[in-house]
This record gives structure tokens, sequence and C-alpha cells, in this order.
């Protein structure tokens, strides 16, 4: 089965993510360039990041400074205000942001997607496909200035050079695939040169794989890039849920012998009962059920997609309303014994049998009516449950 997307075909154009995740997905950096200057266009502009920046909406820390390998105090670049007698504080100061520009500053905005809905839609979806956490952070630097000092990320980084040029150095992974504890020290590529240099163009895309380091300069040109970092779950985290499962056994509760630390004599014993803990351990785990409960939690953790705001939330769905409901990925769908559950945005819903196939059907329909779902409920039931679905935040309704 092929392994797409639109938002992964756009990041990886012209190569097709099968390829991508064979060949370079945590083995080794990827450059696409050669395309247009416009490419990012549809997500974010240079001039929509001089908005953002312009707009006093934005606060410390969503809006940073950084100079000379570190960020700058708050002070050097926001203000409080007090309109009505109510202080807002770290609103950015437009004319000290520019001074320290022009001084040689970069402007960071993290966690941009939060506020910037092209980019949310598109985390949102690509987190969905991924089932790794994404988000992205923008970057405005001007010309003739150093980016941060060579260092390596715990996270998966896409570069999308939105406008200007910018020169990456790359350096060998200091440390293969760090794990989120694992971080950089300054002192890691003291001294050591780079493997390769890259210079950026708008339009480019640039992968590093998580621990290969790297630094940034810029020439004559301001550059303007928007990193979008994947944050990924490892066979670490599987195992540390496999783990938790410990805890209800009698055994693995009991206080480990007293001077454990300080008497070599005990060192058998410990190694043998944890020998036998790990042998019961990998007899006796549930796996469908560790996997199912791993599974449940990330689907939870994905952030929701973002849903325009109505005021009239007094007038209920009726037979004729259009609906959608949320996309394949960002929920859990299993019937039991029991009846149906519905596990999305960390909440768990429990539903009798009876509707099963009448959820079933929503599910797989790309957009409904009540009025024409084909299933064995009664016509009150069906419009009943469709508008409970809708308050809970499953259904989405088209505004009309």
């Amino acid at each position: 089965m092929t392994f797409t997307s639109p938002e992964l075909d756009r990041l990886l154009s012209p190569m097709a993510g099968d390829e991508f995740f064979a060949t370079h997905w945590e083995r080794k950096h990827l450059l696409l360039g050669g395309r247009d200057a416009s490419y990012y266009d549809a997500l974010i502009t240079v001039a929509d990041l001089e908005r953002i920046i312009s707009n006093s909406d934005v606060r410390y820390p969503a809006i940073q400074l950084a100079k000379e390998g570190g960020y700058l105090p708050p002070s050097m670049f926001t203000q409080a205000v007090k309109p009505g007698g109510e202080s807002l504080a770290g609103l950015p100061d437009a004319r000290k942001v520019m001074d320290e520009y022009r001084q040689g500053a970069s402007i960071a905005l993290s966690a941009i997607q939060k506020t910037w809905p092209p980019l949310g839609a598109f985390c949102a979806r690509l987190e969905t496909l991924l089932d790794h956490a994404v988000h992205a952070n923008a970057y405005i630097t001007p010309g003739n200035a150093d980016g941060f000092t060579a260092h390596y990320d715990v996270h998966e980084v896409f570069v999308l050079q939105i406008a200007g040029s910018k020169r990456w150095r790359l350096y060998p992974p200091a440390v293969q695939l760090p794990y989120r504890t694992q971080l950089c020290t300054p002192q890691t590529y003291s001294g050591q040169a780079p493997m390769t240099e890259i210079e950026l163009q708008a339009g480019d895309l640039l992968y590093l794989p998580r621990g290969v380091g790297h630094s940034t300069t810029t020439s004559d040109s301001f550059s303007a890039h928007v990193t979008i970092g994947v944050t990924v779950h490892t066979w670490v985290d599987l195992i540390r849920e496999c783990l938790q499962t410990t805890i209800d056994q009698v055994e693995l509760r009991r206080a480990l012998p007293p001077g454990f630390a300080n008497r070599g004599e005990v060192t058998p014993l410990l190694r043998k009962t944890l020998g036998d803990a790990l042998t019961k351990l990998g007899q006796e785990i549930d796996m469908d059920a560790l996997l199912g409960s791993f599974a449940s939690r990330v689907r939870a953790s994905h952030p929701p997609m973002p849903e325009p705001f109505q005021a009239d939330v007094a007038t209920a769905i009726d037979w004729e309303s259009v609906l959608t409901a949320r996309p394949v990925g960002s929920y859990g769908f299993s019937e039991t014994s029991e009846g149906v559950v519905l596990d999305f945005d960390g909440r768990r819903y429990q539903f009798p049998g009876m509707v099963a196939s009448t959820m079933r059907a929503m599910i797989a329909l790309q957009s409904f009516r009540t009025a024409d779902l084909q299933a064995p409920l009664q016509h009150e039931v069906k419009l009943g449950l469709s508008r409970h679905l809708h308050e809970i935040g499953f259904l989405r309704c088209a505004i009309r």
C-alpha cells in the first residue's frame, strides 16, 4: 500500500512517500530543490510572517529573538500595556524588535501552527497520517547574520524555505537518533568541521534526521523559513508502556532487599528475580491489549482539526443538515460484546450495540444527511444519534 497524503506529497514532491521512508527517514538528510519560489505560498508567505510579527496580539514566548547562539531576554523586545487598567505583558515592541533585527537578531515564532490556520490544518493532517506529534516554528533572519550555533535536534526536521536564502552546515550525528532526553550540549560540535554545506533557496526543502548537527548563516539576503518538527514515538515508549503493566504483579511491588546498592552478595538474587520477572512478563502480557492501549493514547493526543466558530449553537441539526465524521485515523472505533466504543480527543464514549451499523455508515460516507442513512434504526433514533455525535464534536455540520 502506498503511504501518501496531500500534505506528504507537498513536502516531498517529486519524491514518493514510500521512497522517502525507505531511503531517508531516520537515515540521512535530503535536499529537494529547483521548486518555484512561491511553492509554499498556500501555507504561509513572508508577507504573512511580517503581519504576524507586526500584530501586537502575538506574545512572548510565541515570539522570541535569538542572537549569538542564544535567546534574548524578553525585556529587550517586549512591553506591557494597560488597557482599562489591566496589564497585558509580553507584547512585542515593534520598534525594539526591528532594532534588534537590524543588528543581527533572528525572530522566532514558536508553535505557529496554533495561530496560523493553514499551517495548523497542515500539521494536524500530517500528524494523523504519521501518528507522530507534528509542530511548526517560523524563523526570519536578516542578511549577513549567524543563526544558532551548531547543535542537533531530538525530533525530525523538515525545513521549508519560504523566502530569501540560508546556508546550512551539517555535521555527523554525535548521538545516533537521540531520544528526547538526550539533548545537545554547547560543546558537542566545538571545533568540528561540517561534513557538507547546503544553500537553501525559496521553495527548497531540507530534511534532517534527529541527531544530525547543523548551524546556519545568511549572506546578503535575508531568510524566512518554517521548520516542521516531528517528535516521534519510539520503541522505548512502547516498552515503557509495557513496563507499566508490571504494577499489577505483587512480586514486583515488593521492596528490593535491604542494602541492595552496597551488598555485593545480593546481586545474584537481584539478577535472578529480575530475569524471572521479565520472562514472566513476556509470557503473560496481552500484546493486543498493550498495542491497543498505546494506539488509543496516541490517537487521543492528535490535535483536533480546526473548526469554525458558530454563534447560533441553539439551532439543532435536522434531517437535511450535511454532516461529516472526523477523518480516519483521528479516532478509534471498536465493537465489543458490550456495545460500541468511540475514542477521540482524549475522551471515550460508549454506545449500545444497536447503533453500530448506523455509525459504520456515517464513518464510511464522505458526507451525508441523516435522512439518507440506510440503517435499521427508527428515524427519530437516527436523528438523536446524529445530534449527540454532533454535540460531542465527532460529527461536523456544514454551515448553510
